[in-house]
């Protein structure tokens, strides 16, 4: 086969660049490597392998082909987490393996649910909540159901993550539609601390938002097209 261009992925420059996202994060933040979209088009397979060289140990894909694809390169001990599409049959592997993955929808987390218990695992569960996007998420008055429905399952439901997107957070000239979204976030965040039921983590920044709103960065950034120098 010929190709008409070639891609070359500098070691030293990723690491460069993941050390100057570090740069920017608090004590103890995680730094989650967005690859999704095959790692922004630079290859899963290829990136996957520097970022871990770099010391990066958490990943955040769309789906889970995606996941899959981070799998069979990663080294034991990486967490894999799912920011977008699971189908049916996705769901049993992705269970099966410790992949975390977001719940944004009633259903989604009921068929998490079912299918831990029938392979009697822990489905290992993040928690969309809708801030502003209006793409996907738990609107704020739904919250009290998951919570509940959380709790009644926590033998086949970890709760790993309390999560959102911030709309608009890569222009500073969203200012204020930023900081309404960060408000209810941290309304929601109170909601779970009121009632006992804390994540292991809270995580909203991604790449822009954590430039531009550092006081987003809570316990996990999740961080894609800056580690490509952009």
């Amino acid at each position: 086969m010929w190709y008409t261009s070639e891609l070359l992925i500098s070691e030293e420059n990723v690491c460069q660049n993941i050390e100057f996202i570090r740069s920017w994060l608090k004590e103890d933040v995680t730094f989650s490597s967005v690859v999704k979209g095959n790692a922004y088009g630079h290859g899963i397979e290829y990136f996957v392998p520097v970022a871990q060289r770099c010391g990066i140990d958490h990943f955040s894909v769309f789906s889970v082909d995606e996941a899959y694809q981070v799998f069979k390169v990663v080294k034991p001990g990486t967490t894999i987490m799912i920011m977008g599409m699971i189908d049916d049959e996705g769901m049993d592997w992705v269970v099966e393996n410790g992949v975390e993955f977001y719940v944004f929808e009633m259903d989604r987390l009921q068929k998490a649910k079912a299918t831990a218990e029938r392979l009697e695992k822990k489905a290992l569960i993040h928690v969309e909540v809708e801030t502003g996007m209006n793409r996907t998420g738990f609107a704020k008055a739904e919250i009290e159901n998951v919570l509940d429905y959380l709790k009644e399952h926590d033998k086949h439901l970890e709760f790993k993550g309390l999560c959102t997107h911030y709309a608009g957070a890569e222009s500073f000239a969203n200012y204020y539609r930023v900081k309404e979204q960060i408000e209810i976030f941290k309304q929601i965040q109170s909601q779970c601390s009121s009632r006992g039921q804390e994540p292991e983590r809270y995580h909203t920044a991604c790449s822009a938002a954590l430039l531009n709103f550092p006081e987003t960065q809570m316990d996990m950034v999740r961080s894609g097209i800056l580690q490509y120098g952009y």
